[in-house]
């Protein structure tokens, strides 16, 4: 009975492995196409501060960390970015700059955005903003927008 007991759990855990191995070649990840466009930043300020806290999410520039390149984690991550980028995407402002771009600065004034898991266990520390650094980055989403509108289309 031993014996069969030790066969199953070994043969459990190389399945184990064979699945966590296969599920590596999934071609399912974070694309980013090159950068072609972009707001006219009101500031550098604005720009430095949307950087830090969106643009992983809302452009074509997400840095995507070591562990992320690991399925499951890499689906999880670009549906994400995906569903980030359809809300707003900087990288397109002037043909199609997302869905949600009325609800740009009340989402950072609710403390939705950036989200708070994203800077969980010390990740993505500087997305973590200040309440005068979030006043920045919403002021200056107000008046880059103003000055520069986006482009929008039905979704």
């Amino acid at each position: 009975m031993k014996a069969f007991v030790e066969k199953w759990w070994l043969k459990v855990l190389i399945g184990f492995a064979v699945v966590v191995v296969a599920i590596q070649f999934v071609p399912y990840g974070v694309d980013n196409p090159p950068v072609t466009d972009g707001p006219e930043w009101d500031s550098d300020r604005t720009r430095e501060l949307f950087d830090r806290a969106c643009a992983d999410c809302h452009s074509d520039r997400t840095n995507v960390l070591w562990f992320e390149h690991i399925a499951p984690v890499k689906w999880y991550v670009a549906n994400h970015v995906k569903e980030g980028r359809e809300a707003l995407d900087v990288s397109t402002w002037h043909t199609d700059a997302g869905s949600e771009l009325d609800d740009l600065t009340e989402s950072i004034e609710e403390r939705e955005m950036p989200p708070s898991y994203y800077t969980y266990f010390g990740l993505h520390p500087g997305a973590k903003l200040t309440d005068t650094e979030s006043r920045q980055l919403i002021d200056g989403l107000k008046a880059t927008v103003a000055a520069d509108p986006p482009a929008t289309r039905e979704r």
